[in-house]
């Protein structure tokens, strides 16, 4: 019975031998994570490479050490759970660093949507990563490298199973009211003692207090939501110009209904922005085009990327800017019915038709046109035997296709709306044969090597795409049917290097650069110039072929008249009126009455 009772203590003190043991492995294991993060995010973040700062420090370092640790609670292997998380940080790093080197702008909340489309998109997002076998071999290279810990680490050194569960529950929570400024996280991140972070200049903020930490406080402030509206503001307006509002609903169509032809066209802009550039230099004829038309500059929501915010707005005059936490419209906010362009032009008569040679699940196009209006779209699959120009259809091919369905059409009038992909990015190819079209166009002095490469890619295409676009508008306008022809680019392209090397004639920041717009006709149409934001197009579309329009359309075209009149006095007034007109009209899904209301009519 002794025996029995020594060998029973001997084992109890065997246990909590081992579990101390165990104890001071896990501590050891968690303290060695915090150091590695700390590290992580000291050694791929720049924003902390300037004077030591221990608040942004831990700051930037708390999401990735919480992110290991839950990995260690869910594996309760060590090893595994530092390859795996630094493997992660390091990669949404690259991923950040690509983002702000092509769109000027760090990785977002509203990203996160965005998931399924890398993923169905692979081939299209690895173009911008550059070196594609070397990423290949890399990641190979890591895969063995957890596959050796999965195997190498020892068992013994696994916390329990209750310990991993703590741990794995703990850092969940942690993570889950982090992001969601729950209780002292808020304080933390954006208490009055904590770091500055302007939500409005992501790219600035996140360059001056790290991207972790900016990703949190942006997650923390940014929801998908609509802002209220100050409906007595728009109210009020609507009081003060319910003739000129009125008018607007009440005008007639014309007998002669014209075919409408909107082209989206990807990344173009004038280089005569540009220091050393003429305008109309690499586009001869847009710029004749535009001299027979409506033209002006086009101030777009977007750089470098990011089409649908543009090309949004140019379907349903929406600003975008009305909108601050909604990053990309075609999810959370276009995914049901809206009193768009087209849908206006189909209650008109009009049969609406998309083309874009590119995949209908990108952007969420397929889901999302039809609730904006289009009975009929034409994607990548209908191009397949299409003539290319670099990686994608060319604009001469796009521009055959459209009108060759003008000509089949029935008798109904047209609206097209054409999207192109020549002249997408990334701009740091080499541009091949098409490099050809420069003959007789040279590239400015005081380009870097990386930057003429840029801009050789880039002008190959943009002199390509003009030639492009003049052979369709003779084509287009010479058939006896009224026509109108909208042309515009959706956002520069990011020439970083370029831009850097020749600078602007106003030495402004390439996002704070304009693109162009055009709108010609084969009916007299009175010349003139006209700068505009891009949602303000179909405006000016309405008006130029003397359609009729209601609700924030017709607000917004009254607001930008009076504007005009007066825009020195009482210009802020006038874009709050058509912020909040947009808010009132999306959030309460009816068009808004004459008087500046939610209509009553179901849509």
């Amino acid at each position: 019975m002794f025996d029995q009772g020594s060998r029973m203590t001997l084992s109890a003190r065997r246990i909590g031998a081992m579990c101390a043991r165990r104890g001071v492995v896990v501590s050891g294991a968690v303290f060695i994570m915090a150091l590695v993060s700390v590290g992580l995010v000291w050694w791929l973040d720049p924003a902390l490479h300037g004077a030591f700062d221990t608040a942004l420090l831990w700051r930037n370092a708390l999401p990735v050490f919480l992110l290991i640790l839950l990995i260690y609670g869910l594996g309760g292997r060590a090893l595994l759970a530092l390859l795996l998380g630094a493997g992660f940080t390091w990669l949404v790093f690259e991923v950040n660093a690509i983002k702000e080197f092509n769109l000027n702008e760090p990785l977002m909340p509203g990203d996160l949507v965005l998931w399924h489309q890398v993923l169905h998109n692979m081939g299209f997002f690895a173009h911008y990563a550059g070196h594609r076998l070397a990423l290949l071999l890399l990641a190979l290279g890591f895969a063995v490298m957890l596959w050796g810990a999965w195997r190498l680490e020892r068992r013994w050194r696994r916390p329990g199973r209750a310990s991993r569960m703590a741990l794995a529950v703990l850092s969940l929570v942690a993570i889950i009211t982090l992001y969601r400024g729950n209780g002292f996280w808020y304080e933390a991140y954006a208490g009055e003692t904590s770091i500055r972070f302007q939500l409005w200049s992501p790219i600035d903020n996140v360059q001056h207090v790290g991207f972790m930490a900016g990703l949190v406080r942006m997650s923390q402030r940014v929801r998908i939501a609509l802002p209220k509206a100050d409906q007595s503001l728009v109210e009020e307006f609507a009081a003060r110009h319910a003739e000129d509002l009125q008018a607007r609903t009440k005008r007639q169509p014309p007998a002669e209904l014209p075919d409408i032809v909107v082209v989206q066209s990807e990344a173009f802009f004038d280089p005569g922005v540009l220091k050393g550039v003429d305008f109309d230099q690499f586009v001869p004829n847009f710029g004749r085009l535009a001299a027979t038309g409506i033209t002006g500059s086009l101030t777009t929501p977007t750089y470098g990327g990011g089409t649908i915010r543009t090309e949004f707005e140019t379907l349903t005059g929406y600003p975008m800017e009305a909108f601050p936490t909604i990053v990309y419209p075609y999810y959370g906010l276009a995914g049901a019915w809206m009193p768009s362009v087209p849908r206006r032009l189909e209650a008109l008569g009009y049969s609406t038709t998309l083309f874009h040679p590119f995949r209908s699940s990108f952007w969420n196009r397929r889901q999302v046109m039809p609730e904006l209006g289009f009975q009929h779209s034409y994607y990548r699959g209908s191009f397949a035997g299409a003539a290319r120009a670099g990686k994608y259809v060319s604009d001469h091919a796009l521009f055959d296709f459209v009108l060759a369905h003008l000509d089949d059409a029935r008798h109904d009038p047209q609206y097209a709306m054409v999207i192109t992909m020549e002249n997408h990015g990334p701009w740091d190819s080499d541009a091949g044969a098409l490099a050809n079209v420069l003959d007789g166009h040279p590239l400015p002095q005081g380009l870097s090597a990386a930057g003429t490469q840029e801009l050789t890619y880039y002008l190959s295409h943009l002199v390509n795409g003009d030639a492009a676009l003049g052979d369709f508008a003779k084509r287009l306008l010479a058939r006896p049917r009224w026509t109108v022809l909208l042309f515009y680019g959706d956002h520069l392209p990011a020439l970083p290097h370029a831009f850097a090397d020749l600078g602007f004639d106003d030495d402004g920041a390439e996002v704070e650069e304009h693109t162009r717009y055009l709108l010609v006709s084969n009916r007299p149409l009175t010349p003139r110039t006209m700068n505009l934001s891009s949602y303000e197009l179909p405006g000016l579309l309405f008006d130029t072929a003397g359609l009729p329009e209601d609700g924030y359309l017709a607000l917004s075209s009254v607001a930008r008249q009076a504007w005009e009149q007066d825009h020195y006095r009482h210009g802020p007034e006038y874009g709050q009126v058509e912020f909040n007109g947009a808010r009132l009209e999306v959030s309460c899904r009816r068009k808004l009455d004459a008087a500046g209301r939610c209509g009553e009519g179901k849509p």
